[in-house]
Formats: structure tokens, C-alpha cells, sequence
């Protein structure tokens, strides 16, 4: 056998080599690649500074949860029971940054007991506005202006400029009726200008 056949036939022999180990080889290694890239893939991506917002947030809510509600004492001026004044309660709620919001609110539930309601049936404050100078406008539904008499009006709006009164920040108040600005709820109040916010017992 010549030189040049043997160089050929190692040449053969060592390819065959190459192909059937290296090919078994290459199968394994993708077949690992793909395990790993399968594995990134399932496994949930963990954003650090997410979860330790997270975990600030949860830790803010239990120590607000724990910690008790600070109380705050309001006035409350309802109908007097010869629907000639006003009479004043004392209610204990919850203190927060809308403090006068909640305070309508109160009005509107009406007396615990010994007094009149101010508010028609199904009165809903929509919106509160207080202005720097000291302008409180709020905005009520049309059912705040189904009063019995001009009595009835007089009552609602000097109650709710009394209860006002009590907050340093509202100096007048101003009504508005489903957004719109009214300048009286029944003729007996004229509403063209803001209500002095002042506390009162007799109208």
C-alpha cells in the first residue's frame, strides 16, 4: 500500500471518529443549553427595588392598621325643636385631611337625638372647595333644594354656615346646586353672595 493511500485511509478513519463522537457531543451540549434556557425562562423574575417597595408599603399599612385613629370633636348645628333656631351637638369622628368634608357629612346623617334634621331626604354633598382667602364653596344634588318652607331654607343654610364657622381656614360659604351656582334655594335666603360663616343659635 502506497504512502498516499495510508495518509487517505487515516484521514477517512479519523473523520468517521469526529463525526460519530462529535455529533453525540454536540446533541448533549444542546440538550443542556436548552435545560438551562428552559430553567431562566420558568423562573420568576425578581425585581429588588420592587419588592422592597412592597415590603415598605405592607409594613406602612399594619403600622397604620395597629395605630389608633386620632378622634377630633366637632359642632354640629341642627334645627331647634321650635324650628326657630338652632341647636348645637357635640360628635366625636374620626380626624382627617378632609375634616370639613366630614363634617357636612355628619350634618346630613342628621341629629343623634333633641334635635331637627337641616337637609332634605337624599341630600348628597358632591364636592367641597375651600379657598386660600378663606372662600368655602360647596356643591350639593337637586334634592337639597326640595325644602317644606322658606323656614326650612333658612335653617339649612345658616346651620351649615354655623357648623363651617368652626373651622379657622372658612371665613363665607357659597352654595352651588349639581355645579351650578345658585342665588337662592326657595327665595327666602339671598345666595348671590357667600353666607358669613359666623356660629349662631337664632336665625
Amino acid at each position: 500500500m502506497s504512502k498516499k493511500m495510508i495518509i487517505v485511509l487515516a484521514l477517512v478513519v479519523l473523520a468517521v471518529c469526529l463525526i460519530s463522537g462529535g455529533c453525540q457531543n454536540a446533541s448533549q451540549n444542546s440538550t443542556e443549553i436548552m435545560s438551562w434556557q428552559d430553567m431562566i425562562k420558568l423562573a420568576p423574575r425578581l425585581d429588588s427595588n420592587q419588592s422592597e417597595k412592597q415590603i415598605k408599603v405592607q409594613v406602612k399599612k399594619e403600622a397604620e392598621k395597629n395605630q389608633p385613629v386620632e378622634k377630633k370633636e366637632i359642632k354640629l348645628y341642627f334645627a331647634a325643636d321650635d324650628g326657630q333656631g338652632l341647636v348645637v351637638e357635640t360628635r366625636s369622628i374620626d380626624k382627617t385631611e378632609g375634616i370639613a368634608r366630614s363634617t357636612i357629612q355628619e350634618l346630613i346623617k342628621g341629629p343623634l337625638k333633641g334635635a331637627g334634621e337641616v337637609f332634605p331626604p337624599d341630600t348628597r354633598l358632591l364636592d367641597i372647595n375651600i379657598k386660600p382667602e378663606g372662600l368655602c364653596i360647596v356643591d350639593f344634588n337637586s334634592q337639597a333644594i326640595k325644602l317644606e318652607s322658606e323656614q326650612a331654607e333658612r335653617i339649612m343654610v345658616y346651620s351649615l354656615a354655623a357648623t363651617l364657622s368652626q373651622f379657622p381656614s372658612i371665613k363665607e360659604v357659597s352654595f352651588r346646586i349639581n355645579g351650578e351656582d345658585v342665588t337662592s334655594l326657595r327665595g327666602a335666603v339671598d345666595l348671590s353672595s357667600p353666607v358669613t360663616a359666623r356660629p349662631r343659635t337664632r336665625i
